[in-house]
């Protein structure tokens, strides 16, 4: 996950500090100095509320966005691109997309800036391996783009809003056939438990097999298991089953190991598993409460709500 001591140290200079200042490296180019500098917040803004909504309403502000120098010199532009994500988190997601489109919108002054801001944007948020990755925050980067006048751009941001509500938090999860070693086979819905883990996996994905082992030695998730409040469906969605036979003894006896006997999960599109593993957490209703999730969020999850 994010290094959160310098995230919090951030955030605690932006909310004790009155004026604005550099941040990250400079580089001198042509004797100009590159540098990004935080807004600076008005004195009678005393919350620390209301201070943070000021610098992330105004964070760009002092920025040249047509200034295509700043695309050279990632120590400034992007470190400052990641520090306002993980401001972004710390605001009302109304908020969050407004000030979002408006910063898109000022990047498309120049055309190579606005690659560079949306690239950006697209590989800390939609990234599966990303730490920062949030599909939400993505989306009015992704709405606005899907009505660009360059059709490539715009096809691929109508293909990621596609994804974005593909399952997406607080919706119904779609359901699927899984099969079990035997033959035996269920509907994803019918599992009977408070919660539900969904883990896509591949036995040949070397995270995969790091994931796996935190799982198994998750005291938390056996004891959970155990209890019958939780069950894990693990589900192998690819084509070698002779792969996934062999590996069956890796998985413990007290999950659903199972595989997608007519690969209708890849093949009709009812995931985005285009990186394992994937793991999603479901409520009693089969409504997605986390999607495509890292195990340490699902397991703080599950410990919050009395497991």
């Amino acid at each position: 996950m994010r290094c959160e001591t310098l995230m919090m140290c951030l955030l605690t200079f932006l909310l004790l500090s009155c004026s604005g200042g550099q941040q990250a490296q400079t580089v001198n180019k042509k004797k100009k100095v590159l540098a990004f500098q935080l807004p600076e917040v008005p004195v009678m803004l005393q919350q620390a509320e209301e201070r943070l909504n000021y610098v992330v309403q105004h964070y760009w502000d002092n920025f040249d966005f047509k200034d295509t120098a700043y695309i050279h010199v990632p120590d400034v532009t992007e470190q400052a691109l990641v520090n306002y994500i993980d401001l972004l988190t710390r605001v009302p997601m109304e908020m969050a997309d407004t000030c979002l489109t408006r910063t898109i919108r000022r990047s498309m002054q120049e055309t190579k800036m606005e690659e560079y801001m949306t690239g950006l944007f697209h590989r800390y948020l939609m990234d599966p391996n990303s730490p920062l990755r949030c599909e939400e925050l993505y989306e009015p980067v992704a709405r606005l783009m899907s009505n660009h006048p360059d059709l490539v751009k715009s096809s691929k941001a109508q293909h990621d809003l596609r994804l974005i509500n593909l399952n997406r938090r607080g919706t119904l999860a779609n359901d699927f056939v899984y099969t079990l070693y035997g033959g035996t086979q269920h509907r994803m819905h019918q599992l009977k438990a408070d919660y539900t883990i969904l883990f896509f996996y591949n036995p040949d994905c070397e995270t995969c097999a790091e994931v796996l082992k935190q799982m198994k030695q998750s005291v938390s998730l056996n004891d959970w298991l155990a209890g019958k409040h939780v069950k894990l469906l693990a589900v192998y969605p690819e084509e070698e089953y002779k792969l996934w036979e062999a590996y069956r003894s890796q998985l413990p006896e007290t999950w659903i190991n199972s595989y997608d006997k007519e690969h209708k999960l890849l093949y009709d599109g009812l995931y985005d598993l285009k990186a394992m593993p994937s793991l999603y957490l479901l409520d009693r209703d089969k409504k997605v409460l986390l999607k495509d999730a890292f195990w340490g969020q699902i397991q703080e999850y599950l410990k919050n709500n009395s497991l």
